[in-house]
């Protein structure tokens, strides 16, 4: 039987090659006295707390952008509404689906953005962790 890659296959690895960075560390003073064991600990430890200061951030981040993408949309339904020429229902219904659209658009387009690329703020988080623990992130893998 022939393995075919499937589009789900493909987007469910890409998913996890981006969840899966972490920091290279310098085998610096402080690497050498706690040893590998201690260090990947300490990474374990930064990310985990990245990914729950930066989760609040993220959802404050994803409101503002459906209102904005709503409140856009409304203007734009609202416009194309009065420029058909069919009186005030048109202009509220083109408004009404307007706001419709551009939220969910506004939605989809925030919770989609940052499963595309490694997320850059996620890794200054983890990288400033370590720094203040006198580690030094060298890269990323």
């Amino acid at each position: 039987m022939k393995f075919r890659p499937t589009l789900l296959t493909i987007t469910t690895l890409s998913l996890f090659s981006c969840a899966s960075y972490r920091p290279i560390l310098d085998e610096n003073q402080k690497y050498q006295t706690v040893g590998e064991a201690k260090a990947e600990s300490d990474i374990d430890t930064c990310m985990t707390r990245a990914d729950s200061y930066l989760a609040k951030h993220k959802d404050e981040r994803t409101k503002k952008a459906v209102g904005r993408s709503a409140l856009g949309g409304a203007m734009i339904g609202g416009v194309i509404g009065a420029v058909s020429g069919r009186g005030i229902e048109s202009l509220a219904g083109g408004a009404a689906l307007g706001a419709a659209g551009g939220a969910a658009g506004g939605y989809v387009g925030e919770k989609t953005k940052d499963n595309l690329s490694p997320d850059a703020l996620k890794q200054k988080y983890v990288a400033n962790c370590l720094q203040r623990q006198q580690y030094q992130v060298i890269g990323w893998k």
